[in-house]
């Protein structure tokens, strides 16, 4: 191992360097992290001139060092297996773990209900999402829908993605779901408290969190747990704001009359729900949609146009 700090750098304080850098990154280094960290550490004069990018790497992973740690993250049904650098002497949160996978990314979906308390059930996977700067979905042309087009769309299951990781961590194997990329890159994001994160968790808000499990349930435990959802944020759900995440999101589908639904069986009050309706585009007002797809046991709500599963009838 080539000498690879000045000679005046006291050996105490060289730890806390590399780790004050690493922190910046919840302590969870991906190549480009890694390579930051080691600008970082030249930059302030702690590593000679001739050190190598390569040289660093091998010294932090140097069971001397006693500093990181590999960990691997195994992605189903391929060969791609992603390496992380994670600390040897002091916990990271899993969810740092998993938004390493990709450089813009937050956690969505029922690990979102989660981290913002919005459900009591501790869900198995971690479901991330990625990032993009320009919008996914172009904006729909009025009559671009058929009911016929809504019909079959709903009648099929719910596609679930294959970007799938496992990676063991303290004794416990974690899943990773890395959903697909979404539009409205920094709108709706937020930052939590995690364990063993100092920087926080990326995660989407409260109401970018009910849009997405709106629309796709099937990664949020289902529409008996959104309803939950929807009843333990309604004394601080920003509805406004909720329907202004989804319009951004240029959905195809009516998902006005979902979140309707959900605010109707959880007790809000007609001046919230008009809030929804007076902001429910016009051109789909017309349309019978579907709480969730591949329902083999469904009723029909009348009144807004939906036809939900059986169990979530009025109370």
């Amino acid at each position: 191992m080539p000498y690879v700090f000045y000679k005046r750098i006291k050996a105490k304080d060289i730890p806390a360097a590399v780790m004050s850098e690493s922190a910046v990154f919840n302590n969870v280094l991906a190549p480009a992290s890694i390579r930051k960290v080691y600008s970082a550490l030249r930059n302030q004069g702690y590593l000679l001139q001739r050190v190598s990018l390569s040289d660093f790497t091998k010294y932090i992973l140097s069971p001397e060092a006693k500093l990181f740690r590999e960990l691997r993250l195994v992605r189903e049904s391929h060969d791609d297996d992603v390496i992380r650098l994670i600390p040897r002497n002091q916990p990271v949160s899993p969810y740092a773990i998993a938004l390493s996978l990709s450089a813009h990314a937050y956690v969505s979906h029922y690990s979102a209900l989660y981290l913002h308390g919005l459900t009591l059930n501790v869900p198995k996977p971690i479901y991330v999402k990625s990032r993009r700067t320009k919008a996914k979905n172009p904006p729909h042309e009025p009559g671009g829908l058929t009911q016929a087009q809504l019909d079959s769309s709903f009648s099929l299951p719910s596609r679930t993605t294959g970007n799938i990781y496992t990676f063991d961590y303290e004794g416990a194997t974690h899943e990773v779901y890395l959903l697909e990329k979404s539009a409205e890159v920094d709108k709706g994001i937020t930052k939590v408290f995690a364990p063993h994160a100092p920087l926080g968790i990326a995660v989407s808000g409260v109401e970018k969190t009910l849009v997405e499990c709106v629309v796709k349930t099937n990664y949020a435990g289902g529409a008996g747990e959104v309803l939950d959802a929807f009843r333990m944020a309604k004394e601080n759900l920003k509805i406004l704001r909720m329907m202004q995440l989804l319009r951004g999101g240029n959905y195809l589908f009516p998902y006005e009359k979902n979140i309707l639904f959900y605010m109707d069986r959880a007790g809000y009050s007609e001046r919230q729900k008009n809030m929804v309706r007076e902001r429910s585009r016009p051109d789909v007002k017309g349309f019978t949609t579907y709480l969730e797809k591949d329902m083999h046991s469904k009723r029909l709500d009348p009144e807004i146009g939906i036809y939900y599963p059986r169990g979530l009838e009025s109370e």
